[in-house]
């Protein structure tokens, strides 16, 4: 199941199903309501930055995003800090922005199917090569900082 290897694929088909039932349903709406609207746009844009903060020192360390190129280089510093996979948890929580901002419970579906498979799947095999590659870096680093948060 090459498809899994690709997050930012299972993203947008998670999310792609979820706005197919809530068009069929004629329900694809986008509400600014008070506070739930405020917080959508926050949460939406928390995650943007994550993923910008992450391309970024992507491209500082000359390494690729790309789940299906080799990784030259173990980012630790930045959002790579906190998490070790910032992006990750970026498109996790866009989905809950979008659930927030539609006020449709789909969108929190697809970001619970989005988490399980990059968490069950991707991420595993992600941390098994970054093991063989990088080894004593990668287990200090794998044992100082949280998978997602």
């Amino acid at each position: 199941m090459k498809i899994l290897k690709f997050p930012l694929l299972n993203w947008l088909i998670a999310n792609g199903v979820a706005v197919y039932f809530l068009f069929k349903q004629g329900a694809l709406d986008w509400y600014f309501s008070g506070w739930l609207g405020v917080l959508g746009i926050l949460v939406a844009l928390e995650s943007v930055s994550w993923v910008a903060t992450s391309l970024f020192y992507f491209y500082k360390h000359k390494t690729s995003p790309n789940p299906s190129v080799r990784a030259t280089h173990l980012i630790t510093n930045g959002p790579y800090r906190l998490s070790r996979n910032p992006m990750y948890l970026a498109f996790t929580s866009m989905s809950l922005a979008l659930a927030l901002l539609t006020h449709s419970p789909y969108f929190l579906v697809s970001g619970l199917v989005f988490w399980l498979v990059t968490d069950l799947y991707t991420i595993p095999q992600e941390e098994n090569f970054l093991a063989k590659s990088f080894k004593a870096e990668w287990d200090s680093y794998h044992k100082q900082t949280r998978r997602w948060l």
